[in-house]
């Protein structure tokens, strides 16, 4: 799918310096992780407009219009979710809210382009959170699971429901970060760059201590990936695998 509304070209003509490239610069305003995220972003509009002819470096964002976002927006919820349309039009609006800052796009053209309807959630969320007798029967069935897995997987459950930590901050978790005589896990670099400390329950400790024995002691990663023999690999896991 692709969206073309005008045989003008969105290509830029001349390459533009770091810190005056609308993309590059909203960019490097965010997280790491973020940056990774709305980059996909910018990138899956930039080839829809141009029928894959540019991404987020070679894309003209000062040249967009309403036209533009209004049809990108309307494509975009053809083909996805609600809330994945959001994220991707916010990074849109980033992006054009600094071409406006950088004077590459006068506030009228702004304010036009970003004038969209507004995009309505699913009636029903998509997910929901698990009950107390469901997180029991995961517990369970991990318990029964006597390989590598199930004692990481135990520690995994009961790291998230006793804290409450993101996933992107379970998996930045070390060996050095969890005392087992407290129970308390230090977040290095969480929510909003800050570090905290929080404390597991008593039964989530005890998984803890169950995954450190079969994971071993030594530094790296609190929770690692598992080969499907069964190997732990000394390193982290990534937050979708959580």
């Amino acid at each position: 799918m692709s969206v073309t509304l005008t045989n003008t070209s969105l290509s830029l003509t001349t390459a533009l310096p770091l810190t005056g490239h609308p993309a590059r610069v909203y960019l490097s305003s965010l997280s790491p992780g973020s940056q990774r995220t709305m980059r996909q972003a910018l990138d899956a509009i930039a080839s829809l407009l141009t029928n894959n002819e540019c991404d987020a470096d070679t894309l003209d964002w000062a040249a967009l219009t309403y036209q533009h976002t209004a049809a990108v927006q309307a494509a975009l919820l053809e083909i996805n979710a609600p809330a994945t349309v959001k994220k991707k039009m916010a990074a849109l609006r980033g992006v054009l809210t600094v071409a406006k800052k950088l004077k590459l796009m006068n506030p009228e053209d702004f304010e036009a382009a970003v004038d969209l309807p507004k995009i309505k959630n699913h009636p029903l969320p998509r997910g929901r959170a698990l009950t107390q007798t469901e997180i029991t029967a995961l517990i369970k069935v991990c318990t029964s699971d006597t390989t590598n897995q199930g004692a990481r997987d135990k520690a995994l459950i009961g790291i998230l429901r006793g804290t409450g930590l993101r996933r992107a901050e379970v998996v930045k978790l070390e060996v050095r970060d969890f005392d087992g005589s407290t129970g308390a896990l230090e977040v290095r670099q969480g929510k909003g760059g800050k570090d905290r400390t929080v404390y597991l329950p008593e039964n989530a400790i005890a998984f803890v201590d169950n995954w450190l024995n079969t994971r071993g002691h030594q530094p790296g990663a609190l929770l690692c990936p598992i080969l499907k023999g069964g190997q732990i690999q000394n390193r982290k896991m990534t937050p979708p695998a959580v």
